[in-house]
């Protein structure tokens, strides 16, 4: 699977003065390497796109995080556990490098169909933090409360990158002939509220998504580059303040959460990820009824409309 294949390039690249830290690489380098593993008979037709589609899936899984100017590196490596008491299995996120080491610091059986998933020997929480903390890897645990989970909000001052020196509508040679695109609250599907705006009709706030995938935020006439979690709920708290809840596919029962085309906060999608399984088709997510309640109450938070 394509996934595969980009965290085992991210994974595999690391810096030459330091083994422990993977080498941060650009998009286009990654597109590349992927290429080139290609055997003759394997179709290259939308691999930009999908290879670009499956690095944010990455990134709101908590897999890969996104830097700068198109970087991307894995995330450092962390391992999710349901709570303290519920060990029995624990999910691995993040650095591969650290995969195997992960499962003989904590003694063991890799799963063949899920070698992501580990089963410690011990069942005592402080141990099993102690010994992965020993090995570089920390240990989290989804907590039954949904209290830590990120409000929609506008980005602070202090998080905006550094302003874009350039005009970025002076540009006209965009990859592929794509266009800029603001963000637009409406009742429509998230990805139908990305629309073509003129350079003249950006105002103070406006979210811009570069055909090169980076966010940008506008304001007093500056433009400033965006981490994509904090584009990501500025786009929810917009939401909010227009009144358009972003309506997101919930079949209940059997509990079947559809997120095709809707990119939430890593935070969301890490959390959900975890107390659910993976359904039948691509971004489906089946979660068991006790659960239920807990998305609910996540996408309140969140802003959107479960429908």
């Amino acid at each position: 699977m394509l996934n595969e294949k980009i965290t085992r390039v991210l994974s595999n690249h690391r810096h030459s003065d330091n083994r422990t830290i993977p080498q941060p690489l650009t998009r286009h380098q990654i597109i590349s390497l992927l290429v080139s593993s290609l055997s003759p008979n394997e179709s290259q037709e939308n691999l930009t796109d999908t290879i670009q589609d499956t690095l944010n899936e990455l990134q709101a899984e908590g897999e890969v995080l996104a830097g700068r100017r198109n970087h991307y590196c894995m995330a450092p490596p962390m391992v999710l556990a349901q709570n303290k008491e519920d060990l029995r299995n624990l999910l691995f996120r993040g650095d591969r490098a650290y995969l195997t080491l992960a499962h003989q610091v904590l003694e063991s059986q890799k799963n063949p169909q899920n070698p992501l998933l580990l089963r410690p020997k011990s069942n005592q929480f402080h141990r099993i933090k102690d010994r992965l903390s020993q090995a570089g890897i920390r240990l989290l645990t989804i907590s039954d409360s949904i209290e830590n989970l990120p409000i929609p909000r506008r980005p602070l001052k202090s998080e905006l990158r550094s302003t874009w020196t350039e005009d970025p509508f002076s540009i006209k040679n965009w990859q592929n002939g794509s266009y800029i695109q603001r963000y637009i609250p409406c009742n429509e599907a998230q990805k139908e509220r990305w629309r073509n705006p003129s350079s003249e009709s950006i105002k103070n706030e406006d979210i811009l998504r570069l055909p090169t995938g980076e966010y940008l935020w506008f304001e007093d006439q500056n433009f400033y580059e965006l981490e994509p979690d904090l584009a990501i709920l500025a786009m929810f708290y917009q939401d909010k303040q227009m009144g358009c809840p972003l309506k997101i596919i919930w079949d209940e029962p059997p509990g079947k959460l559809n997120l095709q085309g809707v990119y939430l906060p890593s935070t969301y999608a890490q959390w959900l990820w975890h107390i659910s399984e993976p359904g039948e088709e691509y971004r489906t997510r089946n979660f068991q009824s006790k659960n239920w309640p807990l998305v609910k109450e996540a996408f309140k938070r969140l802003g959107a409309k479960l429908v």
